[in-house]
């Protein structure tokens, strides 16, 4: 037998005891891998590669059973070299474009709706972040009398996103003032990200020869009275919790109560997808590899949504380890991909 033989025996059998353990939640034996390969092997040599596979790290068998599960390290390697994954159907992937397409009249409505959409397809609980502020990019200001010494500023962002305040001024200005203020500051910050504006406006103030300067001062001082450049913070909306109470790993009511926690206070959650943000593909976070206590008996998939060809947010699962894979990434990646087409046309 070739090394390659080998190898290709010991990726098969090690795929039947992810696939077995995912699907039961239980210790797989060598019987169970003997009924379930499509080569017929003896069950010596079976157990002898199974043997193989735990000196390796790649399985290991709980307290006294005989059969064996797969450790964070062996998941990792049947991602990475052995999961064929389970692409959507016509009719699942004509559902997901069909459901994000339906009108909305808020950012929100659209983020529970890819939350629900993907945890329903993977049976997960999902996880969907909002646009990062530091790369929504401006689109238009209006800034509206309200009263004599008070001005209303709404703010439009290309991610379809709208903030807005009501602000007390100094000195009352015009309705035709505003209008031009308004004017200059959209053809100025067209296309700039919410996190550049200020510096932007800055280095214009200091340049006083610039024959626009008195309007750069005017317009940051407006802005900055206004506030509403200023962070409203992260958010994540996360749909299905159910399914994680359901799994036989998280009965414990200690560690569910921990992981409950990581997930209401975000940031954990948050940081891991910042982290990812640069990425153009879904990412895999198995179990150990966490760098988080509370979530490192879990794994989370997580891809990013996009306008154009900017990334802006991130879409995806967590679950425990024993995790349906070759379903979760491509289900991930292509709701993430009709998000990020939705966003892009509601953009232009």
């Amino acid at each position: 037998m070739v090394v390659t033989d080998y190898v290709s025996r010991r990726n098969s059998i090690l795929e039947v005891v992810v696939d077995s353990y995912v699907s039961t939640a239980a210790p797989v034996g060598s019987l169970a891998v003997s009924k379930k390969l499509r080569e017929r092997l003896s069950p010596a040599t079976i157990r002898n590669i199974m043997c193989s596979l735990e000196e390796a790290g790649y399985i290991t068998h709980p307290h006294t059973s005989a059969g064996r599960i797969p450790t964070d390290m062996g998941y990792r390697y049947f991602v990475d070299s052995i999961m064929e994954p389970k692409y959507l159907t016509q009719d699942e992937r004509d559902f997901v474009e069909g459901a994000l397409s339906q009108e909305a009249d808020e950012l929100e409505d659209l983020i529970k709706r890819a939350a629900r959409i993907i945890s329903g397809l993977t049976g997960q609980t999902s996880l969907v972040s909002f646009p990062r502020a530091k790369r929504r990019t401006f689109k238009r200001i209006e800034l509206i009398p309200a009263t004599k010494t008070k001005v209303y500023a709404l703010l439009f962002t290309a991610q379809g996103l709208v903030k807005h305040s009501i602000f007390e001024i100094q000195e009352v200005l015009e309705e035709t003032e505003l209008s031009r203020v308004s004017k200059f500051l959209n053809d100025e910050l067209d296309g700039l990200q919410l996190n550049e504006i200020a510096d932007h406006l800055l280095r214009r103030v200091i340049e006083e020869n610039d024959p626009f300067h008195q309007l750069f001062k005017e317009a940051t001082e407006l802005l900055n009275m206004s506030h509403i450049l200023e962070d409203s913070g992260e958010r994540i909306l996360l749909d299905g919790a159910h399914h994680m109470m359901e799994q036989p790993e998280f009965r414990n009511a200690e560690k569910v109560k921990r992981l409950m926690k990581v997930l209401e206070e975000e940031e954990e959650i948050l940081d891991l997808m910042d982290r990812d943000m640069n990425e153009l593909s879904a990412r895999i976070h198995i179990g150990s590899e966490n760098p988080y206590n509370d979530i490192k008996e879990c794994s989370i998939v997580i891809s990013n949504y996009r306008i154009g060809n900017r990334n802006v947010g991130s879409i995806g699962v967590i679950g425990p380890t024993r995790m349906d894979y070759p379903r979760a990434v491509p289900a991930v990646e292509f709701v993430s991909d009709a998000f990020s087409r939705l966003l892009t046309r509601l953009s232009e």
